[in-house]
């Protein structure tokens, strides 16, 4: 449900069957009022963390609420998982302030754009001194310089391994190498510059020359769709066109995330009709994640392979993580969750 400025969806669960008795309770009798406020400030006294995603229209983070609101049931404490509809920086930045203004004992953030966050939200929680993680998305390495106490720990997927392993699926299926294009999502995105510089690696580009022996990228790529999974699934079309009318010009397509697949029906009717390209692989689509979605077009021969990451463990491990830090306990700086290799006709086909 959107809410009257259209700039979010809400999410917020709490895990207390107390909760719903209290309610009842209010409504049925007036005369059990003071009862009724006496349990309803026990669940508030319940440590109350925030998750916030890039968007909530992306299934990636799906899985993540699901993590955040299974350790928030084990550990007893509230998980309040708010994002917004478009990974929009301002409105994740206007989504934190307005919930550190009605308490918070911890933020997990999948940060859209570092310059934007630092300059209120965070500032805000550091007054009130709220702990903050980041999941997915981490701040950007100049962001870190300048206050590297901007956040306790990173939470999700070497990101750069990631891109790496990216590179090397799409070089184990097209040894001789050719001409490629990424499609990414924001550009000022940490988690996706770093994953474009492993699959840089990945494809054996020099750090000194910029150049590899195998591969050439196409001028006008990256391509940027700002996480916006119909933007994405534009993009691949124009690069499945090109590869149509030029094929010389293009041999691979690696999406680095999952947008375009999330459109399942859509994706597949823009794809099908280049399934001689993609079953001879002279035409390679390469994506990042493995959602269930992309396993099924993965199967039916619409895609060549993916890497995944594991977005419910990230929102798993945000509250237990946020939970310690209010235990007064201290956290590792960085915690990588596992990565996934799925590639069609293989068996099994994720390893």
């Amino acid at each position: 449900m959107a809410l009257p400025n259209g700039l979010y969806w809400l999410s917020l669960k709490v895990f207390s069957l107390v909760v719903g008795d209290a309610v009842k309770a209010c409504l049925f009798s007036l005369l059990i009022l003071v009862s009724c406020q006496s349990l309803a400030n026990e669940v508030s006294s319940k440590p109350r963390f925030l998750v916030v995603p890039k968007t909530v229209t992306n299934p990636f983070f799906d899985d993540v609420e699901k993590g955040c609101l299974q350790a928030a049931a084990e550990l007893d404490v509230e998980c309040v998982y708010i994002g917004s509809e478009e990974a929009d920086a301002r409105y994740q930045d206007q989504i934190i302030s307005q919930q550190i203004e009605q308490g918070l004992d911890g933020i997990s953030v999948s940060v859209i754009n570092s310059r934007v966050l630092t300059h209120r939200s965070m500032q805000l929680a550091k007054e009130k001194q709220i702990p903050v993680v980041t999941f997915d998305s981490d701040f950007s390495e100049k962001a870190l310089a300048a206050d590297p106490k901007l956040r306790h720990s990173y939470i999700g997927t070497d990101n750069f391994q990631f891109g790496f392993q990216l590179g090397r699926l799409t070089q184990a299926l097209k040894p001789q190498g050719g001409s490629f294009c990424i499609i990414t999502g924001h550009k000022g995105a940490a988690n996706l510059i770093e994953r474009i510089s492993g699959l840089y690696a990945g494809l054996g580009f020099n750090n000194t020359s910029g150049k590899s022996d195998l591969w050439e990228e196409l001028s006008r790529c990256p391509i940027y769709s700002d996480d916006d999974a119909q933007r994405s699934l534009n993009n691949l079309d124009r690069m499945l066109r090109l590869h149509q009318y030029e094929p010389k010009l293009l041999d691979v397509i690696v999406t680095v995330g999952a947008w375009p697949q999330t459109l399942e029906f859509k994706y597949s009717d823009i794809v099908s009709p280049h399934l001689d390209s993609l079953s001879s692989q002279q035409l390679l689509l390469i994506f990042g994640d493995t959602l269930e979605v992309q396993k099924r077009l993965l199967a039916q021969g619409l895609a060549h392979g993916n890497v995944g990451q594991s977005p419910y463990d990230m929102g798993y491990q945000s509250i237990y993580t946020l939970y310690s830090i209010h235990q007064g306990k201290t956290v590792e700086p960085l915690i990588h969750t596992k990565l996934e290799r799925c590639v069609f006709g293989q068996i099994p086909m994720c390893q």
